[in-house]
């Protein structure tokens, strides 16, 4: 992997890679399997997905020992490369809130001695703060839509509250130059030099306690999500292959690519995919379509639009039911999901809120990364992160 700049949900990949997509999802969920029965897998890892923000890259620029701070804009043709807090103002000067948080990374994360380049989320800088939660003193931060609280009895509680810095890395990279740079999934902060103006959370997720291992009746719901899966990716691989086909050229005005965005819509919405999605994408799909025509006023640029309408139209009931089938296998992988979020969940160390006018309300972690092989992929229960994620108005730093 070449970057870690985006991850996709575990059922996205039925859409992006078609069949094989589905084989590689079971493969997921199989090694989650045999992990939460105490089997455990080769060559796979669990971590963490901290609602951090913002995304941070740093360490010693490939080839040199000069240390840099940067967001995903390292990435782009016209890099952007802090060295200096007069970088950070000439290449981010027009965000304020990521300036401040640049600056701070660039002040103390040198102290610590990372090696090569990582990547990471800041979790908080002069933002955190003390107070009650849920009856306990507490060291709270919001770094995006999850307030973080770490209660007074907590072993974390004194170094967070000394540590001007938090951070949690993810992931690590090896190259000669930023162009060339491979990402690994993970990263082992006992490497890292003790400072106490900076807190290192570990992302990953070791040892799985017995009262979070699966359960008969959640082995057979598992066992039956399976076979229904194999089930369904049998009677609609043509209809998945044409879609990771039309995604992959990216034509805005296809099946495959309006239908993973259609799905994020459910969510945002706070929907949930059942009988009445079929019907509902093919109205989003013609309205999306009229739009796009509507937009245009070259009669010819217009007919193009509207082909767009009557090929899609054409695909999905000449796939009726391979349509249908793709469906319910997207649902069928995300339930079987749910089952292992669900899990991991009651294995969090500190507690997880959203912020509202009536006070903290109790919530789940963002989410979870699972890696096997080199290839990764995340475990969040959408209607519930998701969702939330998409709500402006619960966000932390702007």
């Amino acid at each position: 992997m070449s970057k870690n700049t985006h991850l996709e949900h575990l059922e996205d990949s039925i859409l992006l890679d078609g069949k094989e997509g589905a084989q590689d999802a079971f493969k997921f969920l199989d090694s989650l399997a045999r992990t939460f029965t105490g089997k455990g897998t080769s060559n796979f890892k669990m971590t963490t997905k901290w609602d951090g923000a913002p995304a941070i890259f740093c360490g010693q620029y490939p080839g040199t020992d000069n240390f840099f701070v940067g967001t995903k804009s390292i990435f782009n043709k016209d890099a952007k490369i802090n060295y200096t807090d007069e970088d950070i103002d000439n290449n981010h000067g027009h965000a304020p809130g990521l300036t401040s948080k640049l600056k701070d990374a660039l002040k103390y994360l040198p102290s610590i001695g990372i090696e090569g380049v990582v990547q990471g989320d800041l979790l908080f800088t002069d933002d955190k703060k003390i107070e009650m939660v849920d009856g306990k003193k507490s060291i709270t931060f919001k770094p995006n839509t999850i307030t973080y609280a770490i209660p007074q009895e907590d072993s974390d509680f004194d170094l967070a509250n000394a540590a001007k810095l938090g951070v949690v890395f993810h992931t690590t990279y090896t190259g000669s130059s930023i162009e060339k740079l491979h990402a690994s999934f993970g990263f082992d902060p006992s490497k890292l030099k003790k400072d106490k103006d900076v807190f290192v959370i570990s992302a990953e997720i070791d040892t799985l306690g017995k009262d979070i291992l699966l359960t008969s009746e959640e082995k057979q719901k598992l066992v039956n999500l399976k076979n229904t899966s194999n089930s369904l990716v049998n009677k609609c691989g043509p209809f998945l292959n044409g879609v990771a086909k039309q995604i992959e050229e990216n034509d805005q005005l296809t099946i495959g690519v309006k239908l993973k965005q259609y799905f994020n819509k459910y969510v945002r919405e706070g929907k949930q995919v059942g009988n009445s999605f079929t019907s509902d994408f093919k109205d989003y799909f013609s309205s999306e379509c009229k739009k796009a025509a509507d937009k245009v006023k070259q009669p010819k640029t217009k007919a193009a639009k509207l082909a767009k309408l009557y090929n899609g139209c054409d695909f999905i009931n000449a796939h009726g039911s391979q349509f249908d089938n793709t469906v319910k296998l997207y649902k069928s992988i995300q339930d079987a999901k749910e089952i292992f979020v669900t899990k991991l969940e009651k294995g969090e160390k500190f507690g997880t809120y959203i912020r509202t006018d009536e006070g903290l309300e109790m919530t789940a972690q963002e989410g979870y990364v699972a890696i096997k092989n080199g290839k990764a992929t995340k475990l969040i229960k959408r209607l519930v992160f998701s969702q939330a994620n998409f709500d402006v108005s619960l966000k932390g730093w702007s």
